[in-house]
């Protein structure tokens, strides 16, 4: 009785009118339908680039978001982290994500600095795990471990995160 009286509601069906949960072999079959790619990371639980996992979510176990404007953009909440995934992917700033080029070693990066002209700047200070200025090193990330930024106009702008300490040094 009280499921009827939900059902009756504007709310109730709004939720009806949902499609229904995608399997993660769905989503990556409509990812791959659509020409998308669904970006991996290694720095959270989901597996996958935006996607942050909410274990006691009604709504659903995996949440979706990207960062617009440097501002967090929500994109909902899925049943499975592909579902998820697919919906960043569609993004702009999915695609985007997606397009990056693969990591580079440290040797590549060290020559493409020796090809530019560069210099990789070391770092003077000890408890500098990276070994080069501006770039710190996060263990816990394992396929892009290392985070360059640096100060610009008064203000803090995170350069990315990246596979060696040359790599984030070159950028």
């Amino acid at each position: 009785e009280a499921a009827l009286h939900v059902a009756r509601t504007p709310e109730g069906r709004a939720t009806a009118a949902l499609p229904p949960p995608m399997t993660a072999a769905a989503a990556a079959a409509q990812a791959e339908a659509e020409g998308l790619t669904l970006a991996r990371s290694s720095v959270n639980q989901s597996g996958f680039l935006g996607v942050t996992v909410r274990p006691n979510n009604e709504a659903g176990s995996y949440e979706a978001s990207v960062t617009r404007d440097g501002k967090t953009a929500y994109l909902g909440y899925f049943a499975t982290a592909e579902e998820a995934a697919l919906h960043v992917a569609r993004t702009p700033e999915g695609q985007a994500a997606a397009a990056l080029p693969p990591p580079m070693t440290a040797a590549e990066a060290v020559a493409q600095a020796e090809a530019e002209g560069l210099t990789l700047a070391r770092s003077d200070r000890s408890d500098n795990q990276s070994g080069f200025r501006y770039v710190v090193a996060l263990p816990a990330s394992k396929a892009r471990p290392y985070q360059a930024s640096v100060w610009r106009d008064g203000k803090h702008v995170n350069l990315g995160y990246f596979a060696t300490a040359e790599e984030a040094a070159l950028h």
